[in-house]
């Protein structure tokens, strides 16, 4: 049974968290700290790693919605260019994970 608390650096994480978990995007919080005033950021840790939603004004000047997602031993994939797994559709925590590693254009498990 999946099971939300707060981590020792005051995050919300979930537990019993397995890759066949319903996946919803009421499973993402958003974070104190947002950034620049007009982004926003969302988050959804588990055990299985973090899977993170931004919403930015880019460098390039247009706006971008990017989803990531690190694993537990520090590798991370990022799928830029208007990917937001909390709209793929997606049905489990590990479909979401997938969406976010076969989209990756930016960083691939590095």
């Amino acid at each position: 049974m999946m099971e939300q608390y707060i981590n020792e650096e005051g995050k919300p994480v979930y537990k019993g968290v397995t890759a066949e978990t319903q996946f919803s995007s009421d499973l993402f919080h958003k974070p104190e700290y947002q950034g620049i005033d007009d982004d926003e950021n969302f988050a959804f840790h588990s055990e299985l790693g973090s899977l993170t939603v931004v919403d930015r004004m880019t460098g390039f000047g247009f706006r971008d919605i990017e989803t990531g997602y690190r694993s537990l031993d520090g590798k991370f994939w990022l799928a830029s260019g208007g990917n937001d797994v909390r709209l793929a559709g997606c049905t489990t925590v590990g479909e979401a994970i997938i969406w976010v590693k076969t989209r990756a254009n930016t960083c691939l498990g590095e």
